[in-house]
């Protein structure tokens, strides 16, 4: 059965009663870690004078240490899934994938920003040669082109969205098969996965009017919303009714 937006919104806020100090914990967690890995790479391009050699050092950073903090996020998403499943929750859940196969997750988040890459690359050429060279045609090709190329960039992030709930849900699951059977279960779902997305547009300007804390609320709403988005595409929230039958 397929749920409305607002339905599985409304059914994340009942998930998240009594959990919105640990969810906002976590993901606050999570963040100043990033942050603090990144600054040392963002201060040294900065004192660098802008110079383009600490720029490539920045960028390379940012790919390497967001490679690994997929491996955190896939965690937080463990716990997320745990207050769906009223299952107890820790923080360690945070840590715990570095030690369930983590080169899945950063494989997988390298094979999705490399097919981002390519579908945004022909454009993103086209615009610097035009920039450089000064021809105005060609820059406006680049950005028609680079354009252009974020419509299949999005449609393959949507077609293997699901793909790093799959991996936290099995350990035994390779990325190749996460990524099919996330495809498959994305069929028909893309354009409700969109609207959810645009859903949250009121939510999150909200949350950046209120200088970012707002996000803090907003944050943990959204995740818990898409985790009930996978459970689901899954068939998991169709099984729960029977089960409490069963009980009865």
């Amino acid at each position: 059965m397929k749920r409305t937006s607002a339905e599985l919104k409304r059914i994340s806020r009942e998930q998240l009663n009594g959990h919105w100090g640990f969810a906002i914990g976590v993901n606050l967690l999570m963040q100043l870690i990033v942050s603090a890995v990144l600054m040392p790479f963002y201060f040294l391009f900065v004192f660098s004078r802008w110079g383009i050699v600490q720029f490539n050092i920045y960028m390379l950073a940012v790919v390497i240490i967001a490679a690994v903090s997929i491996v955190m996020q896939c965690g937080v998403s463990r716990i997320y899934l745990c207050f769906a499943r009223k299952q107890e929750a820790s923080l360690g859940m945070m840590f715990g994938e570095f030690g369930r196969r983590p080169d899945r997750y950063i494989l997988g988040y390298l094979m999705v920003f490399g097919l981002g890459v390519l579908c945004m690359l022909p454009g993103a050429i086209c615009l610097v040669i035009g920039i450089v060279s000064g021809l105005v045609l060609a820059s406006g090709i680049g950005v028609f082109l680079y354009l252009g190329g974020m419509v299949p960039a999005f449609m393959i992030v949507f077609r293997l969205s699901l793909a790093f709930y799959l991996l936290v849900d099995h350990a035994d699951l390779g990325v190749m098969e996460a990524f099919r059977q996330s495809s498959e279960l994305m069929q028909g779902n893309k354009g409700r996965l969109f609207y959810m997305y645009l859903s949250f547009i009121g939510w999150f300007l909200l949350g950046i009017l209120s200088c970012g804390l707002g996000m803090l609320w907003v944050t943990p709403y959204m995740m818990q919303t898409f985790v009930n988005f996978y459970r689901e595409a899954i068939g998991e929230m169709d099984e729960e009714p029977q089960l409490g039958q069963q009980n009865m």
